[in-house]
């Protein structure tokens, strides 16, 4: 699962989970291909092409993958980026290759 739930969305507004800092507290986020909602994170994963995880990262739940992809899109060059369609975006496609 892309999703990190840490309390059922009703629970939400009672939670005390990572709450300390607003910039690391968990928030609401949509899990599209099922249809839900959720309170947590998201998770984010790099992998070689031969399936060795090279980078994990956790962002709040509503951070579009897209921005997410743009956070890193410096930290690896001369490879291929595979991802769903969150990560698609004609403008952002052209931009990768211009840069990497």
């Amino acid at each position: 699962m892309p999703f990190l739930e840490v309390a059922k969305l009703s629970r939400s507004s009672r939670s005390k989970i990572c709450k300390k800092s607003f910039y690391s507290s968990p928030d609401k986020g949509c899990y599209a291909s099922q249809k839900m909602y959720y309170y947590g994170y998201k998770l984010h994963a790099i992998c070689s092409i031969d399936g060795v995880f090279k980078s994990f990262d956790i962002s709040k739940a509503s951070v579009y993958d897209i921005h997410y992809l743009k956070d890193i899109k410096t930290q690896f060059n001369k490879c291929v980026i595979l991802g769903d369609k969150a990560y698609l975006s004609a403008d952002y496609q052209l931009d990768l290759f211009e840069t990497n």
